[in-house]
């Protein structure tokens, strides 16, 4: 079975909200079967940033808006939006 790789975009709920606090809250929400893989955060305006998270989740039907509605319900998530969705290879062959 493969696996997704799924990357969210998501701004907090105000610019006095740390970056890794942002982090932290959405990682609670995760499910067991989903792993943050990457995260980034980049500057906005004003001291407003977004934060791109990378959540690789196992490929079964449903997986990519589990993985959205997670995000969607973190504390300090005031916005959410899937950038894209990819499949990962389970195998690398030799070239």
């Amino acid at each position: 079975m493969g696996s997704y790789l799924v990357r969210i975009k998501v701004l907090p709920t105000g610019p006095e909200v740390p970056s890794e606090q942002l982090l932290e809250s959405v990682k609670g929400r995760l499910e067991k079967d989903m792993v943050l893989k990457n995260s980034k955060q980049e500057p906005i305006a004003f001291g407003l940033y977004s934060l791109t998270i990378d959540v690789v989740v196992p490929e079964v039907e449903g997986a990519i808006d589990r993985v959205e509605q997670a995000v969607a319900a973190a504390p300090m998530a005031a916005q959410s939006e899937l950038i894209g969705a990819s499949r990962l290879s389970s195998q690398l062959k030799n070239v």
